[in-house]
């Protein structure tokens, strides 16, 4: 049996705005997040990911809570 693992292109970070304080799930705390943008580095058929990243765990949308998701219309 094998086991193969497809990933996507690379990608960079190509805009950051900082969002404030809000509750991080994954820390457990009131921590600083931001509204990330990372694209990738070479042309591809992948398109931009959009996350709310906390400043100390780095975990993406750690600020919501387990099971739910964002509308990203209401995003910047």
């Amino acid at each position: 049996m094998s086991v193969t693992i497809c990933r996507g292109p690379e990608t960079a970070e190509i805009h950051r705005e900082q969002l404030g304080e809000r509750w991080c799930f994954v820390c457990r705390k009131r921590r600083e997040f931001a509204y990330a943008v990372r694209a990738p580095i070479e042309p591809s058929y992948y398109g931009p990911n959009y996350s709310v990243v906390c400043h100390v765990c780095d975990t993406m949308d750690g600020d919501l809570f387990p099971g739910y998701s964002r509308d990203w219309e209401d995003m910047p």
